[in-house]
């Protein structure tokens, strides 16, 4: 959406937009984002302490972005490859091809190469599509060559550097260079898991979770893979003799783990695995140190592989591990894809899509048109804050909410996996909570026991914007899948992020909140998620990691287990499943949820915002699935 400038200082919080939409918003054919606002309003998060320049001679790894050639001709190939009406429907191409068409000239690349040289840094990598370069750089060139003095910052006891404001591509590359990412070095992405709440005066509140056995019928909050097959028809290909054999998984990640962990999971759940069937790969050097495989993000890496493996079990897999940089975040995308080894790959990572400056949405657009391109399917988590991604990191009520997405689940490209719970009595300490239904995963069905038995404000604190993630693009217009399709919505109106004074800064003199953002109504969006599967951790998994933990969910449950689901559906056709989306909407636009219909309508609840409904809704999309006949759909015999 962001066709204003927006700095890359870390003393704004994110870009925010003042006025209606004045641009017309074209449908997508799964090209890249179109603006769809007027210039934007930026503000700043006072508990962001500018500490002055960084050391000059601080060295940065960035990415420089290069201009598609062709780009027309590739919004059109992509929109055919996933078009189940097109001639040239699942006639994919390779990395090689892929870069012959559409990515810079060997030429251009030269010239570029030699420029950053020129200036003094060092260029590490030209990717393989040759349209993104790695380099590296003191602060002094970066300022130097992109405008961007780097400076330290602050940020609740977190220090990082960044730009102070927008770098500027120069004039001898504008005509090539489409955007340069990296420079930052804060940790803007989050995983997308959650537990059941154990702490205070929850502590012993929590429904008693057994621990899992290795065959069905494990109790909510204790379920395992041999449950999820049951419970959405995932076995009847196993009876097929399916197991995703012949094919790869790709998980990227920003966490490392223990590969022990997974064996391990897979075994005492009765599974049997090629013991070398996990195959770790190294991203611009791998997570960060405090990422490594003890740290509290380690949980995410290891639930993706347990989940994903576990539902494919003969699959293969690779596990792709990036630092959790801006730099890392698209180089790990980019590595599994141009490498063309994985069928399928899914991310439990993200942060609020209104973070992103608009070059950056674009070059991540196209590292995903690759993939579409090359037939593999992207999945993101579309988050656990429900309606209000953006109250994971600005909480309510010390905040207003604000309707907003996550991102890379909100790109058109992207299958965004959102959450539902599954029916059962809750028995907690104080009383039974009883879910009837499969309904939308969103915590305000335990309103009720936890305000009269606790009172409002631990509601607030502990429950409220939770659920799974969903909403309305401000940054992608509607793509043509979700073109006509009832039930589409446009983003709400007023939408205002106001906080407290004493939240922004203890010591504040005034009693007036601060506004930090204000969103367009009515912009007709992106809608999200796609599809829903369980990821209320009262309904949720048990999860091994250096022993077993029950009451564990999150939407970042969600996309491993539909990487598995697609994997094993790829097992049984000649090649590649494709850009999945378009192929789902068009199951949905022919079947509804009738005979043989791979959708399951999720009629109840909601994502603390918007109500599921019979029909496509921004809280569980076109519902949860039945596996076998999704399979049937995608043409598996």
């Amino acid at each position: 959406m962001k066709n204003g400038s927006k700095s890359l200082v870390p003393t704004l919080l994110f870009c925010a937009v003042a006025g209606a939409f004045s641009t017309p918003v074209l449908a997508l054919n799964l090209a890249p984002p179109k603006p769809v606002s007027t210039p934007l309003r930026v503000s700043a998060d006072p508990r962001i302490v500018d500490l002055g320049a960084a050391a000059a001679t601080d060295v940065k790894s960035f990415t420089v972005a290069l201009t598609v050639r062709n780009r027309a001709a590739l919004d059109a190939f992509v929109a055919s490859v996933g078009d189940p009406a097109s001639a040239n429907f699942r006639k994919f191409i390779t990395p090689q091809q892929f870069a012959d068409t559409y990515g810079q000239t060997p030429a251009a690349v030269a010239q570029v190469v030699a420029f950053l040289k020129a200036q003094g840094f060092t260029v590490s990598e030209v990717l393989a599509n040759n349209l993104l370069i790695s380099v590296k750089g003191t602060n002094a060139q970066i300022a130097a060559t992109f405008g961007a003095p780097v400076h330290s910052y602050s940020l609740l006891g977190e220090v990082y550097q960044a730009p102070a404001k927008s770098a500027q591509i120069p004039a001898a590359l504008t005509s090539i260079v489409s955007a340069v990412t990296g420079f930052s070095t804060k940790a803007n992405y989050h995983k997308h898991n959650a537990i059941v709440p154990r702490t205070g005066v929850l502590a012993n509140d929590a429904p008693k979770l057994t621990t899992f056995s290795g065959s069905v019928g494990n109790a909510p909050g204790s379920y395992t893979v041999t449950d999820l097959a049951a419970k959405y028809n995932i076995n009847p290909l196993y009876a097929k003799g399916l197991t995703g054999a012949g094919k790869t998984i790709g998980i990227a990640t920003l966490a490392g783990y223990n590969q022990s962990d997974a064996y391990t999971y897979w075994s005492q759940v009765g599974l049997t695995v090629n013991p070398h069937r996990i195959l770790d790969i190294l991203v611009d050097g791998g997570p960060l140190a405090a990422d490594g495989p003890t740290s509290e993000g380690a949980g995410e890496t290891t639930l993706d592989v347990e989940q994903s493996g576990g539902v494919a079990p003969g699959a293969n897999i690779r596990v792709y591990l990036a630092p959790n940089t801006d730099k890392g975040f698209i180089d790990v995308f980019a590595h599994a894809i141009i490498d063309n080894v994985v069928d399928v790959l899914s991310i439990s990572w993200g942060g609020p899509e209104i973070y992103n400056e608009q070059a950056t949405v674009d070059a991540f657009h196209v590292v995903f048109e690759q993939a579409a391109a090359q037939g593999i399917p992207v999945i993101a988590a579309s988050g656990d804050a429900g309606a209000f991604d953006i109250n994971r990191s600005y909480t309510y009520p010390q905040c207003t909410t604000l309707l907003t997405v996550d991102f890379p689940a909100a790109d058109p490209l992207v299958l965004a996996a959102g959450g539902t719970t599954l029916p059962n009595t809750f028995q907690h300490r104080l009383g039974p909570v009883t879910v009837t239904a499969e309904r939308a995963w969103g915590w305000d069905y335990l309103k009720d026991y936890i305000v009269s038995n606790y009172g409002t404000d631990l509601y607030y604190a502990s429950y409220y914007t939770v659920g799974g993630g969903g909403g309305v693009s401000v940054d992608y217009a509607l793509p043509d899948y979700q073109t006509g399709l009832a039930g589409v919505q446009t983003s709400a109106n007023a939408q205002t992020l106001l906080c407290s004074p004493t939240y922004l800064d203890p010591n504040a003199k005034t009693t007036a909140y601060q506004d930090l953002a204000d969103l367009p109504g009515g912009v007709p969006g992106r809608n999200l998620p796609d599809v829903s599967l369980n990821a209320d951790p009262y309904s949720g998994y048990a999860v091994y990691q250096g022993g077993w933990s029950t009451g564990s969910g999150g939407t970042s449950f969600v996309a491993p287990q539909l990487n598995g689901i697609l994997t094993l559906i790829g097992s049984g056709l000649s090649g590649r499943i494709g850009p999945i989306n378009p192929q789902l909407y068009a199951a949905f636009k022919a079947k509804g949820y009738g005979v043989g219909s791979p959708f399951k309508a999720i009629t109840a609840g909601d994502n603390e915002y918007y109500q599921s409904t019979k029909g496509y809704n921004p809280s569980t999309g076109l519902g949860s699935l039945d596996v076998g006949a999704l399979a049937t759909v995608l043409g598996v015999k």
